[in-house]
This record gives C-alpha cells, structure tokens and sequence, in this order.
C-alpha cells in the first residue's frame, strides 16, 4: 500500500492495518501462558503449559474465583471452559474454542484458538486495547477440585502491541526543477514525502518513507545596467537599446540551471521649461547659464545627473517702462514735483554730480494725499521713478530752488509740517492783516484776519498736502499739513 503526502506530510493510520498484541507469563512453578491477540480479525492465540500427570488451569479478568472464566486443561488432555462459582468449580460453559494438545515428557502443552470476543456474557471478553490483564492459576490430580493453597494463585499478563513499528526513513533525494524520479514504482516530478507500507511476518504494517525536494535553480542578479535614451548596450551577446531584463541559462555542480538576470534601465532625456527672465532695454541679464542682452527663446543643452541629455527651454522678455508722464511740477513753488503713480516710487537723482540721493523730505513711496517731494537742494534734480514689475525709468533735469521754508518774510511757521493747528508769528506786527490759504491746485482753502503778531490756524479738517499762506501785502509761505 502506497500513499503519497506533498509538502507538509502527515502520516495517518492506516485502513486494514494489522494490531498484534501479545504477551508470556508464568503461573506459579510450573506453567507457562502465552497469548497473541489480532484485533483486525479479533482472534487469539493461545499456548497453555502444564504438569502432564494432572489437571492444570488459568482464569482471566480477576483476582477471586466467583463467576471468572477460566480454561481447564483436564488430566487426559482435554480441555473445558468453565465459569466457578463461590469457591467451587461452577458450571461448565459452551465451547468457543478450537485446540489440540501435545504432552512431551512431564510437560503437556494445549494450543487454543479463540474469538476476543466472548461467545456469551459468561466468556471473557478480552480488551482490543491490550494492556494487564489479571489472572488466577491452580493445578491438581486427576480429577478437577482439591487443588490446595500451594498449588494455587494470582498473576496478570501484559498484552503489548507488536504493531507499533517506527517508520522507517530513506535519504532523502533531490531532483532539479521540471525533473522527475522513480520511487516505489511511481515517478514523482514535485517535491514532497511519499510512503510505501508492507507487512511484517506478523501481519504488522511497516512504513517506508522516502521525501524528495527540489534543488532550487541559481539564480544570480546582476547590478542594472543604466543607458541613455537612443543608445545601445551589448548583454549577453545582443545589442539593448529599451529597458528589458535579459536572462541567461548555464549549469550548476548539481546538474540544475544556473540563471543569471541582467536588468537594463532606459534614462530619459530630460525636457524642461523654465520661468522666463524679465529684461530691460540696454540692461543684461543672467540667465540659463550666460548673460542675455537680447529678447527671444533661449534653449540650453546640458546633461542629467545621470549622465544623459537635458534640454532646457526658456525666454527672455522685455519689462515695460513706467511712465515719466506721472511726475510733473508744482506750479508756484519750483522746489517741488508732483508724482501721480500710487504703484511706484520716487527718489531724486543729482544731474550736477550724476548721484543718486535717498535723502528727501517726504516720503519715498507715494501714498494718497502725500504725493509732493522736495528737492534736497538747490540745482539740477532729476526724478527716477522705480516700480514693481516694470523698467526704471528717470525724468528730465530740472533746476529746483529751495528756500527756508518755515521762516522767511518776517513769518515764522510751526510745527512743519503742520498736523491739526498751524502757529503763524509775525516780526514788526502792525496791525491785523488779512489772509488766504491757498491748495496746490490754486483752489482757494480758507481765508483770515492775523489780530495779533502770533496767530493759531484750525487745520484739522483740511486733507493732507502741500498748502501756500499768502498775506495781503504779498507775502507767501508754503507747508505741509500731515
């Protein structure tokens, strides 16, 4: 009987397989018993020895005499089953055995067959398990009874299996992938255990195991082999132009494939487009490697960090230039221009020196209601004009005068510039004098009478600019109101 377990073999019982117990004792000085017991077939085998010149017998199951089973071999060699009685010889039973007897010398020998199974409740059943099993023994004269305490006793017989035979485990073979080997008559071609079970001259199985396993192929991974894109490599003896993985086939020792892999990888050449750069006229700017000074697309041809074509595109793109137009002159006052570009900012620049001055009253950057600045001094002053996303760009010279501008005339003005109140103080006052208050558009603000030589001016509901104070005999002084 063949069986057969893949991978993870587990070896069950098998259906049919023989259990053979048996077991020897000896009964007092002079008797010997000697019992096989098949459970496949659920017979026994007995050889049952004693003294020739009387009876002798052995009972199973117990310790005392009130209804055990016992075998009587009688004095003239025959045999009976009886069940006793209370310390007397009870009854003789149905035959359920078969046996012969041999005497040689002082020694006769019965050989008894029967079922493990009693035949009625009164025959001794004997366990399928095996294992002790209790007896008692007596021998005699010619005749059954009157045996007497020496001739008399208690013992047991072990049962043990005989079946219980270790399997027994070939050396395992090895055979390589897609190959097959014979084993107990079958060819195998997938690893795993497989049994074969014969029989033993007992009628026990014997199991043979025999495992067989794969030796797994070699199979070595080469380092990736990198090349550009629209280049080649030779693997192997073939020229690689795209990414593969190639693989060849030799010979291990043991006779099985040797693989070796080589991975080929395909680095793209790499295309990129970039911001491009913001140029004004007559400027230059670096970009993409080299200083441009024209407008226009721009391509650089570099490599990757691998080594392969890296094209990169861009522009160059020409700024607008902001508009000198928003700066114009403060009439009345040459000292001061006018800057109507809330975006920008303003700063002046010394045509005399070529300097560029950060140095102005007001501020820099305009800002609603603050858009007059004042020249740092007397001369040519030019107004260069700055602004986020746009070319620079400066105005034309012109000559700016710049007086004191909070005493002159004999007027005196504080604070300037002025915020909610301007204090007006007059030299050599001589009586009261009219006033106006003029905006830089000409557009007349307010109007006054100066009662004495310092007067204080409300401007707290006045915008911020610049203002002109003009008295009535001519006199004009100008401020700023914050």
């Amino acid at each position: 009987m063949k069986n057969r377990y893949l991978y993870f073999a587990i070896l069950l019982s098998f259906t049919g397989q023989a259990q053979i117990y048996s077991g020897t004792t000896s009964l007092g000085s002079s008797m010997t018993l000697d019992i096989t017991m098949n459970t496949t077939t659920d017979s026994l085998e007995m050889e049952f020895s004693g003294p020739s010149s009387g009876y002798f017998s052995v009972g199973f199951g117990s310790t005392g005499m009130n209804g055990t089973y016992i075998l009587l071999v009688n004095s003239n060699g025959t045999m009976a089953e009886r069940k006793l009685g209370q310390y007397n010889g009870g009854s003789v039973l149905t035959s359920s055995i078969a046996y012969s007897a041999v005497t040689a010398g002082t020694t006769r020998t019965a050989y008894i067959e029967r079922s493990r199974i009693g035949a009625s409740a009164n025959h001794y059943t004997f366990p399928v398990s095996g294992g002790s099993i209790p007896l008692i023994w007596a021998k005699g004269g010619t005749s059954f009874g009157n045996h007497g305490n020496a001739n008399r006793g208690i013992g047991t017989i072990n049962l043990v299996n005989q079946c219980n035979i270790p399997t027994t485990t070939l050396t395992p073979l090895s055979i390589c992938l897609g190959d097959s080997v014979q084993i107990f008559g079958e060819w195998i071609s997938q690893p795993g255990t497989i049994s074969d079970t014969l029989v033993t001259t007992i009628g026990c199985d014997s199991i043979v195991e025999q495992s067989v396993q794969y030796t797994a192929p070699v199979v070595n991974t080469l380092p990736s082999l990198s090349i550009c894109q629209g280049d080649s490599a030779q693997v192997f003896g073939t020229w690689i132009t795209t990414a593969t993985t190639l693989y060849d086939s030799l010979s291990t020792p043991a006779g099985c494939d040797s693989v070796v892999a080589q991975e080929v990888i395909v680095n793209a050449t790499v295309t990129n487009t970039i911001t491009a750069a913001d140029l004004c006229a007559g400027d230059s700017v670096f970009y993409l490697d080299a200083w441009r000074t024209d407008t226009g697309a721009v391509v650089y041809n570099g490599a990757t960090a691998l080594g392969c074509d890296s094209v990169v595109m861009g522009r160059v793109e020409y700024l607008p230039t902001v508009d000198t137009g928003s700066i114009w002159t403060g009439f009345l006052d040459a000292s001061m221009f006018v800057g109507t570009d809330l975006g920008a900012t303003y700063y002046w620049f010394n045509c005399n020196t070529g300097a560029f001055v950060d140095t102005t009253m007001g501020a820099d950057t305009i800002n609603p209601g603050n858009e007059f600045l004042q020249a740092p001094d007397t001369g040519y002053y030019a107004a260069i004009i700055v602004k986020p996303g746009f070319c620079s760009d400066t105005s034309a010279c012109k000559y700016y005068y710049v007086d004191v501008p909070e005493y002159d005339y004999g007027i005196s003005l504080r604070p300037i510039p002025a915020n909610t109140a301007l204090l007006i103080s007059l030299d050599n006052f001589g009586g009261p004098l009219t006033y106006e208050i003029i905006g830089i558009t000409g557009k007349r603000a307010a109007e006054g009478i100066i009662k004495e030589s310092q007067e204080v001016v409300d401007l707290s509901r006045y915008a911020s600019g610049l203002y002109f104070l003009r008295l009535e005999d001519g006199r004009t002084m100008k401020f700023l109101k914050e």
